[in-house]
């Protein structure tokens, strides 16, 4: 490129910024003048009581619309009553232990001991279970083929 062409756009480089930089300031009103006559007052601070003196009122949302009714659904809802089905009265820990292994195929059997005419019984369980149909069919089958004898308990 030749020197004098290189100078020109040089030039126009300069005044393009120049140009950026200065128009916006004298075209828009708002110039270093203006900003510097302007007064800006600033009002007193505003007066609140002290937070001892002032009541808030809790504003109920849906949260806590939500939580009542839950509450108040707990409150008429009736207990739910969980039964199992005993299948065998020992007085052999390791009885009833065999026993309960042999019947957790059928649904989780437990053992558990209590004082009868003064000795200790072990009496294997299964459950627990919250529908007394379906302990009724599993009673029912054990009589069937196994021919074992039951009968619904409370769970304990």
């Amino acid at each position: 490129m030749e020197k004098e062409l290189q100078q020109r756009i040089l030039g126009a480089i300069v005044l393009v910024a120049l140009g950026v930089i200065f128009i916006p300031a004298l075209l828009d009103g708002s110039g270093y003048r203006s900003r510097e006559e302007r007064s800006i007052e600033i009002p007193p601070p505003p007066e609140f009581p002290p937070l001892s003196q002032t009541r808030l009122e809790r504003v109920p949302t849906p949260v806590d619309q939500k939580l009542v009714e839950a509450s108040q659904q707990q409150k008429q809802a009736e207990p739910v009553k969980t039964l199992a089905l005993q299948v065998g009265t020992f007085t052999s820990k390791q009885n009833a232990d065999s026993f309960a292994k042999s019947m957790s195929k059928e649904g989780p059997a437990y053992v558990d001991d209590i004082m009868m005419d003064g000795k200790k019984v072990y009496r294997v369980r299964i459950g627990p279970e919250v529908d007394r149909e379906r302990l009724q069919k599993l009673s029912d089958k054990l009589q069937k083929e196994r021919k074992i004898k039951s009968f619904n308990a409370n769970y304990p």
